[in-house]
């Protein structure tokens, strides 16, 4: 009899080259139109392999999506026991969430092609849970920072958008079909830029 570990492993590494498959496949050609025979080929199983762990093509995307606000929600975790000023923290959160989206880039590239791209029969999945959470934090660390006295006590709806529009538009520009024109240093500069519009009048 085999040991049971090296059973586990066979089992888990199936399940990792079906996610790698359906992460590939479905990038490059779209939900709709990659198929469970072409997911199994690419994968090197058969399709009773896919049934047994994922039940569907279906079941194997919600488990991809499943597994990436995982890893997220991981992320931004760690990102937030962060210590420093208001302004650090912001910067911190941002550079760390860009940072994940680059080291995930065909994840990225997926979810945002099925959120703004045309319907691909995809199932549904909450994808606007990633933007609620990131609008959350930087609410948190804003509202924080002007409790302190860091950050002007001014609308702190009108300054978490224009942080969060820095970040989104900096990885969007990473998805585009040419040389991305801002990268991860410009948008530490475009936040301390704002930073100082939005910075406490210092006591004289």
């Amino acid at each position: 009899m085999k040991p049971q570990t090296e059973n586990t492993s066979a089992h888990q590494d199936a399940r990792d080259r079906l996610r790698a498959a359906a992460l590939d496949q479905f990038t490059k050609r779209g939900y709709a139109a990659t198929t469970t025979r072409e997911l199994c080929e690419a994968a090197g199983v058969t399709k009773p392999v896919l049934y047994y762990y994922f039940k569907s093509k279906e079941g194997l995307y919600l488990d991809l999506m499943d597994g990436a606000y995982s890893l997220f929600e991981s992320i931004v975790a760690e990102l937030t026991i962060y210590s420093g000023t208001s302004f650090q923290r912001i910067i911190n959160f941002c550079e760390g969430v860009f940072d994940v989206g680059m080291a995930n880039m065909p994840l990225l590239r997926l979810i945002y092609s099925i959120y703004y791209g045309t319907p691909q029969g995809a199932p549904h999945y909450d994808l606007d849970q990633y933007f609620d959470r990131m609008l959350d934090i930087i609410t948190a660390l804003v509202q924080e920072g002007i409790a302190l006295g860091e950050i002007r006590n001014d609308n702190a709806n009108d300054i978490t958008w224009s942080i969060l529009s820095c970040l989104n538009t900096t990885l969007e520009e990473q998805l585009s079909s040419q040389q991305p024109r801002i990268d991860r240093i410009a948008m530490t500069r475009m936040l301390k830029l704002l930073f100082y519009g939005i910075a406490a009048p210092q006591s004289a």
